[in-house]
């Protein structure tokens, strides 16, 4: 295994990790995920990474890489310099596995799938008490206490967060294995930091009785699975359901006034109707769609019927009456527009037409990683991004062009130094 160059490599929380306590080094050539013993012990090897790449960065030439701080159960002789290299080491009990990413991998485009690269609020207190989140989803619609594909009551802890349905553990395996744009599996206990306060919101207002109204639209109860139900079984119903839409509701006078299925989802839409957004959604309407009268991205329009912009372009949530305008702001939930985003819609570039409130702004510009960094960022945001002499961004930019700058003084100073001494055996 090649060992990483330090000066153009970043460290982060591992993105979509299937195991608990893992990061990710990156470098332009590859990515490579390790997992630590503990949430603590992850920080650790964080941060002593993070020191050696700003070393790496500052000296000009590979660092030597300091050993992680101690933490509760670190074992002796675990050296960071084997594991960054993929040599072997006393610590056998450090995992790695290393694969090749392409540039849409690194950088921080809105991807299917991704963590969420933004929160607007503060801590939910999930990282406190993680079983909150999962209470607090079961409190909102009893039909969240049990699986939305099997009805088990067991273990009932696993959520799609695009579907935005709650899974027991053996309907979770068999989502994860139809891949990622069919379903996106997080567990409502262990991966706490992938739910923003809008995935959350996303979850409450549809849930399990919501979504099963549009998926089973047409399903004979008594070809569902139950819990005692084989994985084949499962594994062939729930491919029915949401691979194949089987029982979804073909577009009728009764449920839509629209022939198509672009035509409904941007209707619903505008009428800020996520359950007959979650209906385009199932009759495969486009995400990406935008409105003929406006030219407006779906995504745009959801953000406007969330939270109108007032006259001025303030939003009704941020208007002088309300004392606490930047609290205020940032506790604005885009559910809809979440929905469509977790179901594959990008954000355009360019800023639409129509007034967007300033809430909504916030949202584009953290969802979309355009904004800077603002204080609760996911980890992402904080860290160096070093990708070489004159082209970084961030801190690694800055520290190189500080580099050349002295380096080019240092020039300059000798320069003038030599010439000084040439004069002067001249003059001899």
């Amino acid at each position: 295994m090649d060992p990483i160059d330090l000066r153009m490599a970043s460290v982060r929380i591992a993105r979509d990790a299937e195991r608990r306590f893992c990061f990710e080094v990156i470098t332009p050539q590859f990515k490579r995920v390790y997992q630590a013993t503990s949430e603590e012990d992850m920080s650790n090897w964080i941060t002593a990474i993070n020191n050696a790449l700003q070393s790496a960065v500052e000296s000009g030439g590979p660092a030597p890489i300091p050993p992680p701080p101690k933490s509760r159960g670190a074992s002796p002789g675990r050296d960071l310099g084997s594991v960054l290299t993929g040599k072997s080491s006393s610590y056998s009990g450090q995992h790695g596995y290393a694969h090749r990413t392409d540039s849409s991998t690194v950088n921080r485009r809105t991807t299917v799938g991704a963590r969420p690269s933004y929160i607007r609020t503060n801590s939910n207190s999930y990282e406190e008490n993680p079983s909150k989140l999962l209470q607090q989803i079961r409190d909102a619609d009893q039909g969240n206490c049990w699986c939305a594909d099997c009805g088990s009551g067991s273990k009932v802890e696993w959520v799609s967060i695009n579907l935005a349905i709650i899974l027991c553990i053996e309907c979770s395996g068999i989502h994860r294995s139809l891949g990622t744009h069919i379903s996106k599996v997080r567990s409502l206990t262990l991966d706490i930091h992938s739910f923003s306060n809008d995935i959350v919101e996303l979850l409450l207002q549809i849930g399990n009785r919501v979504s099963n109204m549009v998926w089973e639209a047409t399903l004979d109860q008594s070809q569902k699975p139950i819990p005692a139900s084989t994985r084949e079984q499962r594994l062939r119903f729930i491919t029915s359901k949401y691979s194949e839409r089987a029982f979804v509701q073909p577009i009728t006078s009764s449920l839509s006034h629209y022939a198509t299925s672009e035509e409904t989802l941007l209707a619903s839409i505008k009428k800020n109707d996520i359950r007959g957004v979650l209906y385009g959604i199932a009759l495969q309407g486009n995400v990406n769609a935008h409105d003929r009268s406006r030219n407006t991205h779906a995504v745009f329009l959801a953000l406007a019927a969330a939270d109108p912009a007032a006259p001025g372009g303030i939003s009704p949530a941020v208007s002088p009456a309300n004392k606490n305008t930047t609290a205020s702001s940032k506790q604005i939930p885009f559910a809809m527009a979440e929905l469509l985003v977790q179901n594959g819609a990008e954000i355009p570039v360019q800023m639409p037409a129509i007034p967007l409130s300033p809430a909504a702004k916030l949202y584009v510009e953290q969802r979309s990683g355009r904004g800077g960094s603002t204080p609760g960022q996911d980890t992402v945001g904080a860290l160096p991004t070093i990708r070489g002499v004159g082209g970084g961004h961030g801190f690694g930019g800055t520290v190189e062009k500080e580099r050349e700058a002295k380096l080019q003084k240092r020039g300059s100073a000798g320069g003038r130094f030599a010439g000084k001494i040439s004069a002067l055996g001249v003059d001899r």
